[in-house]
């Protein structure tokens, strides 16, 4: 009998077919995605700076139609075609300043060797950028007080007494009071019993990020606070980008009594009392203290505490004004170039300046008329004011306050009105949101 044997020929041709199919899908993930994946990324890139381009032009006050302009030709400039590209213009306010958005949507076509046999079509990429603007304006404007410290984490208050006789009040003029702390303990401020109380003006009101109304609160007016900005999370100080002043020399002075005359420099602060103080910077090291009738004034100076605070007792006071560029007479009232931390132009809009780890406290007192014109600027100091008028015209502090806690305590009396013309104005800031 004979037995006869299947033939198995071919089956290895099929093996190798079905090999080569996969190497082909292999080599087509290799060369094809890697060629998707640079043009997505040369794209990205171009489409970023069109995006910048765009808001270069927007944060210069052009219109929208320079604006589509310049991130087209941007675009045209690194090889796409502005057809495929959809520009939306937009703009969006918040607590902490007023911002434009210029988004660039791009889409863009890969050519492909062999991806075409395994997916049919076109190999596409979308991408996105979008760039941000916060123009040219005050930190947090609108707001007369700015209160940065977290009551949650810190303990404190944010405004009222920290210890002692809280009978004082915290008034606001064209401008609102802000509050950073997070939570809904109602921590963030301390309604004084008796005295003025927390008013802020009712066409700016106060503002927390945190959950609490302070609904049927004494003492604090207007009610609701409104509650929840920022998605309800701290914002960063809005001042970040500004450098910490320096000074390059000590300073010194002429006189004496109430015919002091002090220069700008490095100073000791004991050795500072009565007396007029020339422009510019002066970089005080410990504390500053006057007593009885004695005062200092003086004007375009921004006193920078490095360590220590200042203090008043008796009749003592101050009346100061921060350097100011183009002012109202269309004088330059400031020393030095803009940007250079040793020159006082770089401060213009701010009198009184606290290192940013300086936990002390900075008292202001004035004679019955504001203390301060400009900014008071103490991110992780406490701030107390007194000795204003009873109006906008002269509040303590004339222009803006921003401090960890405002102090109430001993009959404190914080009155502050908010000027945009004499209070710092932050540059125009360009990012790259997406």
């Amino acid at each position: 009998m004979i037995t006869q044997r299947k033939s198995e020929s071919g089956q290895a041709i099929i093996l190798i077919v079905i090999g080569l199919v996969a190497l082909l899908g292999f080599a087509a993930l290799a060369i094809d995605g890697g060629m998707v994946y640079s043009d997505r990324r040369n794209a990205q890139n171009g489409t970023d700076s069109a995006a910048l381009a765009g808001a270069l032009q927007k944060g210069s006050g052009q219109s929208d139609a320079t604006v589509t302009l310049a991130v087209q030709n941007s675009l045209s400039g690194n090889g796409y075609d502005p057809s495929q590209a959809h520009i939306l213009i937009s703009p969006y306010n918040d607590v902490t300043g007023h911002y434009w958005l210029v988004t660039v949507v791009m889409t863009t076509t890969t050519r492909t060797s062999l991806a075409q046999v395994f997916f049919g079509g076109e190999m596409r990429n979308v991408v996105t950028a979008i760039a941000r603007v916060r123009l040219s304006e005050q930190p947090m404007p609108g707001m007369a007080i700015v209160a940065m410290g977290n009551c949650t984490s810190d303990g404190g208050f944010l405004i009222g007494g920290q210890g002692g006789g809280n009978d004082g009040g915290s008034t606001t003029f064209n401008g609102g009071m802000f509050l950073n702390t997070p939570g809904d303990n109602g921590c963030a401020i301390d309604p004084p019993s008796a005295g003025t109380g927390i008013n802020a003006d009712p066409d700016y009101g106060i503002w927390s990020v945190g959950g609490d109304d302070y609904a049927g609160g004494g003492n604090i007016s207007p009610l609701p606070v409104h509650t929840g900005v920022n998605g309800g999370y701290a914002i960063d100080d809005p001042m970040a980008d500004l450098p910490e002043p320096q000074c390059t020399v000590d300073g010194h002075k002429t006189g004496g009594g109430s015919s002091t005359v002090y220069y700008p420099g490095r100073w000791n602060g004991a050795q500072i009392n009565e007396g007029t103080l020339m422009p510019g910077i002066y970089c005080i090291s410990g504390d500053v203290s006057l007593a009885g009738n004695s005062y200092f004034t003086g004007q375009e100076v921004v006193l920078y505490f490095r360590n220590g605070g200042m203090s008043f007792t008796g009749n003592a006071y101050l009346q100061i004004s921060a350097p100011f560029g183009d002012s109202p007479d269309g004088q330059h009232h400031c020393l030095g170039n803009n940007g250079d931390p040793t020159a006082s132009c770089t401060y213009w809009g701010i009198a009184i300046f606290s290192a940013r780890n300086n936990t002390s406290t900075i008292d202001i007192r004035g004679n019955g008329t504001n203390a301060v014109t400009g900014m008071v600027y103490a991110l992780n100091g406490t701030v107390g004011a007194r000795g204003g008028g009873n109006s906008e015209n002269d509040a303590v502090i004339i222009g803006q306050l921003i401090a960890k806690n405002v102090d109430l305590r001993g009959g404190a009396d914080c009155k502050v009105t908010y000027r945009p013309d004499v209070t710092h104005k932050m540059p125009t800031r360009i990012s790259l949101q997406r």
